[in-house]
């Protein structure tokens, strides 16, 4: 490995944060191992261009999962939008609303006092 090679190298690790740490550890074990220096320094080469590989790897998969994260959002917002356009929501009937509509008949003078009273005595007793 040349020597801009190992500069450009410790930079990607650099950028990549915990791969520098994670880097450490394995060169720390390496260092451990009873081989000859040359091969120390030949495995601490290859796993530092492995964790970097596996780093940046890491790095445009989540960017990928994330746009694909975003798309899958996009397409179910405009899948629920374009079902509630063909699919309204049913006029909701509950009491108030009925009461709501029996008052407004009242106050138009469709339904008399008397009307008013009986229709608002059945829509609260529910029937």
């Amino acid at each position: 490995m040349t020597p801009d090679d190992k500069a450009s190298l410790e930079e990607r690790l650099r950028r990549l944060g915990i791969a520098q740490d994670v880097q450490r550890v394995v060169a720390a074990g390496i260092g451990k191992l009873p081989v000859s220096d040359s091969t120390k320094d030949s495995l601490a080469s290859k796993s530092a261009t492995a964790v970097v590989v596996v780093g940046e790897t890491g790095v445009a998969l989540g960017k990928g999962a994330a746009t694909a994260a975003r798309d899958g959002a996009d397409a179910f917002q405009r899948s629920r939008q374009e079902h509630a356009a063909a699919h309204p929501a049913p006029p909701v009937d509950d009491i108030t609303t009925r009461l709501e509509r029996l008052s407004a008949l009242h106050a138009a003078g469709r339904l008399d006092d008397e009307e008013y009273r009986v229709a608002k005595a059945k829509v609260i007793a529910g029937s």
